[in-house]
Order: C-alpha cells, then sequence, then structure tokens
C-alpha cells in the first residue's frame, strides 16, 4: 500500500486540544498579571498583591482539581472558564486588601479586623447571591450549563474561603504595616511635615 490517509477527527482535535490548553496558560498569565496591577495601584503597596495572587491561584488550582476530579475533557469551555474564574476570586480580596491598607490602624491585627468588620459583611452576601444563582443551574438538562453551576458554585465557596481565610491570615502574620511595602517608600519619596502640619495647624512666615 504506497498511499494511507487517515480521515479521522480526531486527529484534527487532538491539534485543537492542545491549542485551548496553551491559550488557557496564555489567558491565566495575563489575567494574573493584569488582578497584581490592578491590586497594586488600589494599595499602593507591594506585599498586597503576592497576598492576593497567591489567594487567586489557590482558587484557580481548586477549581481545575474539582474539573478533573469530575472527569472533564478540556475544551472551549473549560478553556474560556478557567481565564473568568480568575475575575470571581480576585473580586473578594481586593475588597479586603483596599480596606486593609487605607485603615487608620496601626498594628496588622488592628487592620485586618477592621477589614473583616466592614467588608466581611458585602463579601459573604456578594458570595451568597452569586453562588445561589449558580445553584438553580444544577437542575438544566443541559451538559453546558450544569458544568457552569459548578464551576461557578464552586469558584464563589473557595474563593470565599480563600479570602477570608488564606488572604486575612497572611495579612494578620506578615500584613504591610507602618508604611512597609509602599510605593512611596520604595521611590525614595517621604512626605516632610512640620509639627504645625501634625497638629493640624498653618505655619505663616513672619507671623507670631
Amino acid at each position: 500500500m504506497d498511499n494511507f490517509y487517515q480521515t479521522s477527527s480526531g486527529w484534527t482535535f487532538m491539534v485543537t486540544e492542545v491549542e485551548f490548553k496553551n491559550s488557557a496558560i496564555q489567558g491565566i498569565g495575563i489575567a494574573m498579571a493584569f488582578s497584581f496591577v490592578i491590586v497594586l495601584f488600589a494599595t499602593n503597596n507591594v506585599l498586597m498583591p503576592i497576598f492576593a495572587i497567591a489567594s487567586v491561584a489557590f482558587t484557580v488550582l481548586s477549581v481545575v482539581a474539582i474539573m478533573e476530579l469530575k472527569g472533564w475533557e478540556f475544551g472551549t469551555g473549560e478553556s474560556v472558564t478557567i481565564v473568568i474564574i480568575i475575575g470571581f476570586a480576585v473580586d473578594y480580596v481586593i475588597h479586603l486588601a483596599a480596606d486593609y491598607t487605607h485603615s487608620p490602624e496601626k498594628t496588622r491585627n488592628g487592620k485586618i479586623t477592621q477589614a473583616y468588620r466592614e467588608m466581611g459583611i458585602s463579601i459573604t452576601s456578594g458570595m451568597i447571591t452569586t453562588a445561589g444563582c449558580g445553584f438553580f443551574l444544577f437542575g438544566c438538562t443541559f451538559n453546558i450549563f450544569t458544568r457552569f453551576a459548578v464551576v461557578l458554585s464552586s469558584t464563589c465557596c473557595i474563593a470565599y474561603v480563600a479570602s477570608m481565610i488564606l488572604f486575612g491570615g497572611l495579612c494578620h502574620v506578615a500584613g504591610p504595616q507602618d508604611g512597609f511595602g509602599d510605593l512611596s517608600s520604595l521611590s525614595g519619596f517621604k512626605k516632610n511635615e512640620t509639627e504645625e502640619e501634625r497638629e493640624g495647624g498653618t505655619h505663616v512666615e513672619g507671623t507670631k
């Protein structure tokens, strides 16, 4: 047999599956980098985005592990879903990070306690409403909707745990305080204050 041709569509899908994987990896990298920059500018501190990305990575790995345990094939939906997960995962930690950074408290424990007190109810309510929307999709007959229900609900629940426990624990143990890690401190910029400015007064030259 001189000429042999294989017309099975499986060969085409092999190439497509590789592209799905590469696209997912690229999407994760871009989304992670974008999330890092957003948290960095929102908090003006280099430690907070590091803690936030650790929480997001934990969420993404957990949801991907759920996909693997359920035996899902890596297709178009899974490739896009993995990138979407990062948006849900970073939503909770950025609220805690911003409140922690702008807290007037001096200690790590005081800052994260205030963040829990002021943002905890909002984050919990957001998790309940978003995950609750996903629960209604479990009754659908189309496979794509039930898969989306698993991803949406598990992402919200895991992201909530990661933000409140993992991210909060990192801030409690090694969170920035006394200006440590601030971009202004790293650039060498320091605000010069006089005693009158600290007391709220105004110094006028030539007056008594």
